[in-house]
């Protein structure tokens, strides 16, 4: 049978616009549509994705947020990547520098300023800037500053 013109140009256009659609997708996707809510409603998402047995999904949701320094994530994340065959019938791979830093999230160990005095730079880390027992890799550091006159 053969076609009329409108029906085959109203095809193309069809198949043009399905394409860039997809296309739309894939870029969000890549974008990271979720970058834009706060953090607790993106650990939340994490958790109903876990509960949901989705582990793909909320492996992916978790490792994002403790990429960003959600210790908590960072601990299931881990946990999912060690524990991924026995628990979840799935690898979950990591780089070892990734997990790495998952595992200085989880212990604190993250840098931040904690207090800016004339002339002295005070640095802690994560764990003793927020009350947190002092150990060796939670001792604040402090540097003096050279004045330029």
């Amino acid at each position: 049978m053969r076609q009329s013109r409108t029906v085959r140009w109203m095809d193309g256009a069809a198949q043009v616009l399905i394409g860039a659609t997809a296309v739309v997708a894939v870029c969000m996707a890549m974008a990271g549509g979720q970058r834009d809510e706060p953090p607790a409603l993106r650990l939340r998402a994490a958790m109903a994705a876990y509960q949901a047995q989705q582990w793909p999904q909320a492996y992916e949701d978790f490792a994002a947020l403790a990429d960003h320094g959600d210790a908590p994530a960072a601990r299931v994340a881990a946990m999912m990547v060690r524990q991924g065959p026995q628990l979840f019938g799935q690898r979950f791979d990591v780089s070892p520098e990734r997990l790495a830093r998952w595992q200085r999230t989880m212990r604190g160990d993250t840098v931040a300023l904690a207090d800016v005095d004339a002339g002295r730079l005070v640095l802690e880390t994560g764990a003793a800037s927020r009350g947190m027992p002092a150990r060796a890799s939670a001792v604040p550091v402090a540097l003096q500053l050279a004045h330029a006159h």
